[in-house]
């Protein structure tokens, strides 16, 4: 919850306007669902929202809500560097732009309209103005409506635990909700439109609660007119505004920047980083659309040729919160005024991924002699609990990006991630010696890549990461298992037990590998100078015999001894 209301002042007060506005929405709809009851509780609830809503402070709440909610959004417009822009922004921007126009009309006949003349603007008056006529209109209303709100909480909220946890019942009501208050409306204008016929004392006394004559909703018709008019000519201004802005962004580039390991690209003065990546199609995380929120776009100044403007509050309190060093910035943040050279330090493409098995593969099962290693990070659990969820998942595939590759580089491949662990598979056409020794390669090449691995994030977890390393091999049935498009490629047997045995072992000894020693003998490993102890393994009825390494530095010697 903690970065929720995060973010610059203009970002946090466009939340709470929005917040404002849709508890507002969802209590009106909520009105309008009790229809399915009785016009009578329909109005009942009214009663008592419009105590509300119409008191002098809900009234100044909600309408400096909505103006300001709306002016914001207009200002965001106006200020957009590149409308190379998510389709999520896309559609709750357009949606917004709608809004207006459906709105302008019911708001002057049933909101401002009554209030401006004294009178209270009862369901039962209200609803034979609406009922049928302009069914299509609400029901259009409220879907545009309610889309926009619920996109908006959804791009808030989805980062959350418990958000994410309680998304089907979330989802459900958020069906439910307009659905039920069309059919109140629905139920409860007929009910309504059949008093106003029923005879003249039920027509008179609907007309007397309305207040409202035939001229005079002629003239909140035509307000409501002359307002979508001035809305829509802000619109235009703004829409100019940013045509001017994008035309001055694409005058001749005045510096350039430079992303290590990728594209340098040219930009003038005034778009934040993350617009310039946006513009020139660089892949440039950024969760929470670039409102300070989370840590995705967040880039390493490596080098800069002017002076880059110092972090505004919502850039430092989201830096102080993740532990960031002081070359690190966010990109949605700032604004390059000179040449700079920046790393991105979580890149959307940067995923290890599996290579397919050999095509002779056979889906129905072979039987053959592989190496098993378990691989896992101590501590993690620790670590991960002091960390933003962003964060975990960028250690993690680090992690898993250099481990990978050193696995594939031996010959083997990954066959599945387990929480912050993972199991590689080594098969070989010589059997299991060829196949213990590409095992053994790998153990020697996951150590190499963790160091690089724990000098990449030196900066961001306050100890190196630390392995346990669990290998055992044997004849094993390899097949693709599951149903359907989970079917997968992987392997069974006791050899894959008893290799995660020996990771859980070498973390419970803390060594950073224990190995049987039948597969340590088949890679031609020398066992002097490494303990060798008999362990009781659950489901092997024998103590069996493995090979502890404290420091895998220490299978490079005995690879030599072997090959002498």
């Amino acid at each position: 919850m903690r970065l929720l209301w995060s973010g610059t002042a203009r970002d946090r007060l466009r939340l709470w306007t929005g917040l404002v506005l849709f508890a507002f929405v969802a209590t009106h709809l909520l009105n309008h669902a009790v229809g399915l009851w009785s016009l009578e509780a329909m109005t009942t609830v009214q009663h008592w929202r419009l105590a509300v809503t119409r008191s002098p402070p809900g009234f100044v709440v909600l309408t400096a809500s909505l103006l300001t909610h709306a002016g914001l959004a207009l200002w965001k417009l106006a200020r957009l560097r590149t409308l190379r822009l998510r389709r999520a922004e896309v559609l709750q921007g357009l949606s917004g732009l709608v809004i207006p126009y459906l709105l302008m009309s019911h708001l002057f006949q049933a909101g401002v309209g009554p209030r401006s003349l004294g009178v209270a603007a009862a369901y039962p008056a209200i609803l034979p103005l609406l009922w049928p006529a302009k069914l299509s209109g609400q029901t259009l209303l409220i879907i545009v409506v309610w889309l926009h709100g619920c996109l908006g909480l959804h791009y808030w909220l989805r980062g959350e635990n418990w958000y994410r946890a309680a998304s089907h019942v979330l989802a459900a009501l958020a069906a439910l909700i307009p659905a039920a208050a069309l059919a109140g409306f629905v139920v409860a204008g007929r009910e309504a439109a059949r008093l106003a016929a029923a005879d003249l004392t039920g027509r008179a006394a609907i007309e007397s609660a309305a207040g409202i004559s035939a001229a005079t909703r002629v003239t909140m018709e035509a307000h409501a007119a002359d307002a979508k008019v001035a809305f829509y000519g802000l619109v235009a201004l703004t829409v100019a505004i940013l045509a001017l802005r994008l035309f001055a962004v694409r005058r001749p580039a005045e510096f350039p920047i430079v992303y290590a390991g990728g594209p340098t690209v040219r930009s003038a003065v005034g778009p934040t980083l993350l617009e310039i990546s946006r513009t020139n199609r660089v892949p440039h995380l950024s969760v929470c659309g670039g409102k300070a929120r989370c840590s995705t776009c967040r880039v390493r100044i490596v080098e800069r040729g002017e002076g880059l403007a110092p972090p505004a509050e919502a850039e430092q309190r989201l830096l102080r919160r993740i532990g960031a060093p002081p070359d690190v910035r966010l990109a949605c943040q700032i604004r390059p005024n000179g040449p700079l050279m920046v790393a991105l330090l979580l890149k959307p493409t940067a995923q290890f991924l599996t290579p397919s098995l050999a095509s002779g593969f056979e889906a129905a099962g072979v039987d053959r002699e592989v190496a098993v290693l378990f691989v896992d990070i101590r501590g993690f659990t620790r670590l991960s609990q002091a960390k933003l969820a962003y964060d975990v998942v960028h250690i993690l595939n680090s992690f898993f990006a250099g481990v990978g590759q050193a696995i594939e580089a031996a010959g083997g491949r990954v066959d599945k991630y387990i929480g912050d662990g993972l199991m590689a598979v080594f098969e070989h056409p010589s059997g299991l010696p060829g196949a213990a020794r590409a095992a053994v390669e790998a153990v020697v090449a996951i150590d190499d890549a963790l160091g690089r691995v724990n000098r990449q994030l030196a900066d961001e977890i306050a100890e190196p990461l630390r392995l346990a390393m669990g290998l055992h091999g044997g004849r094993l049935v390899i097949g693709r298992i599951g149903w359907g498009a989970a079917a997968l490629p992987t392997v069974i047997g006791p050899a894959v037990n008893i290799a995660s045995r020996l990771e859980s072992l070498a973390k419970a000894r803390n060594v950073a590998l224990a190995v049987s020693r039948e597969c340590a003998i088949a890679a031609g490993l020398s066992l002097e100078g490494f303990a060798v102890d008999e362990v009781d393994i659950r489901g092997l009825e024998a103590l069996f015999p493995v090979l502890l390494v404290a420091d895998v530095a220490g299978l490079r010697g005995a690879k030599a001894a072997a090959a002498e």
